[in-house]
């Protein structure tokens, strides 16, 4: 596919029309495909990101576009990632972190500063699911009970409103879930 921004994270820019090894000889237990850029989860536990280095979306410090995987900053190690147009994990611990642009506050740490290195959701809350969508993001407690911030324009936080929340706000209705997944601009 498109390479344009090295997301391939084969080293190079070059679009490929079939499959290319990409990850410079790391091994992924899990990946996280986002617009420009892409995340994985490495057997070590480390994240590592690649691509279009927007507003710090692959959480090296940095703006410098990446062909190749780089370390996430912060020596953190991640159960689960997610990336859409700024990436979210989940610490082995359930403590969620989200970097890259914070429009809108889909970082969830109480502002709308954009972060080159992962920033702790605000709130002392824990999840065991976490989805980055386009402006917002949504995670799940063990409970089960929904928790999203972010844009909430017609109502995609689900917290029977249309404000934008800049830290996690339980989702309305006093249901519990057993998985989520946060669209463009829907949960």
């Amino acid at each position: 596919g498109t390479n344009d921004k090295g997301q391939l994270g084969d080293g190079t820019t070059s679009g490929r029309p079939t499959p290319v090894a990409g990850g410079g000889g790391l091994t992924f237990t899990r990946l996280a495909a986002g617009s420009y850029h892409n995340c994985g989860l490495g057997s070590d536990g480390v994240a590592y990101c690649w691509g279009y280095n927007y507003y710090g979306s692959l959480g090296d410090g940095s703006s410098t576009d990446r062909t190749s995987p780089v370390a996430v900053a912060g020596g953190l190690a991640f159960a689960q990632l997610s990336a859409f147009e700024h990436p979210s994990g989940l610490t082995t611990v359930g403590v969620a972190y989200c970097w890259g642009w914070n429009s809108a506050g889909r970082l969830g740490d109480g502002t709308t500063t954009s972060r080159a290195s992962p920033v702790a959701v605000s709130g002392g809350l824990t999840f065991t699911q976490i989805d980055a969508g386009y402006v917002h993001t949504c995670a799940l407690t063990s409970s089960g009970v929904a928790h999203c911030w972010g844009m909430n324009r017609d109502g995609a936080l689900g917290d029977d409103s249309t404000v934008d929340r800049h830290s996690p706000a339980a989702v309305s209705g006093g249901l519990t879930f057993a998985q989520l997944t946060a669209g463009a601009m829907h949960t």
